[in-house]
Formats: C-alpha cells, sequence, structure tokens
C-alpha cells in the first residue's frame, strides 16, 4: 500500500475534530502506523486490550458473536456483522479501551489491505497530561461518538424486543 500518510491525514477524523495542526502532530507522533493484511482480525471480542485505532485506508467489518439454536438441542455460534468502516471518514474503534481495562465488545476485522493508526492506553495519557486542552477536546468528541453509538444500541435493543415480544403472542 503505498500512500503518504502523516499526521494531516487526521484532519478528517471525529474523534481529533478541532484540533490544532500541533496538536494533530502530537496525536500522530504519539501512535503507530501499521498495516492490516485482508482478512485480519485487528480486535478480537472477549480479548481484553488497551489500544485504540484510527482507520485510515481499506475497509474493516465490525461484527459480534451471535448463539442460535441449532436444531432441536443445539446451541451455535455465529458472526454478525454490524457495521463496515471505511478510512475515507477516519472512523475510530476501540477507543473504549483507553478508559477502561475490559473485553473487546467486538471483533474488528480488515476486509481490503488496510492501514490504521494505533495508541495505546499509556501513549494516549501522556498526550492528556502534556496538553490538557487536546485531552477535553478529543474526550470531548469520544463521548459524543461513544452517545451516538448507544443511542443507536439503544434503539435496536427497543425494535428487537418489540418484535420478540410480538412473535411471543
Amino acid at each position: 500500500m503505498a500512500s503518504s500518510l502523516d499526521y494531516r491525514s487526521l484532519k478528517s477524523a471525529k474523534m481529533l475534530d478541532g484540533l490544532s495542526d500541533e496538536q494533530l502532530r502530537n496525536f500522530w507522533d504519539a501512535g503507530r502506523l501499521i498495516t492490516i493484511p485482508t482478512g485480519d482480525s485487528i480486535i478480537k471480542e472477549g480479548d481484553v486490550g488497551d489500544e485504540m485505532y484510527i482507520l485510515l485506508e481499506g475497509v474493516v467489518e465490525v461484527s459480534q458473536t451471535l448463539l442460535l439454536k441449532m436444531g432441536h438441542t443445539g446451541i451455535g455460534e455465529k458472526e454478525k456483522t454490524l457495521i463496515r468502516l471505511e478510512g475515507s471518514l477516519k472512523p475510530c474503534f476501540g477507543e473504549m479501551s483507553l478508559m477502561e481495562n475490559a473485553e473487546r465488545s467486538a471483533t474488528v476485522s480488515s476486509l481490503t489491505d488496510s492501514r490504521v493508526l494505533v495508541i495505546d492506553r499509556a501513549h494516549f495519557n501522556e498526550l492528556l497530561e502534556d496538553d490538557p486542552s487536546l485531552g477535553i477536546t478529543i474526550l470531548r468528541n469520544t463521548l459524543a461518538i461513544v452517545s451516538t453509538r448507544l443511542r443507536k444500541a439503544n434503539s435496536d435493543v427497543l425494535k428487537l424486543t418489540t418484535a420478540l415480544s410480538m412473535a411471543l403472542e
């Protein structure tokens, strides 16, 4: 994947909206750029991690494991795609691991060769301590992203609960 990625690649990342060029450069320098080959998992549901990612190039798929009834007595698992993310939008994922030490809630797999900027909790915390205004901006943007995702999840649960209720009547 030949490209000219640098800190300016982060200008359209929602998580980093409102940061100055210097702050974007500092964020870039705190992370590391990696290439994920097609078909590889970046994050695995159930693993504990301390890194978040910004997708710069490529396409990834976010999925979760569903338990399904198989036949009369069996239970099986199936991966359910939740969303596909494209590098052109500079989406972030794994950001909750910067705030808590908990299991990953989904699997993220690369559908194409992809490039991501990875930042771990230690480097993220250093950024927040070195530049509190950068920290406030990122945390505010992250809160808005997580809030939007929670609102969608709540809506999905309501729809599923309504469908289940109607099916059981």
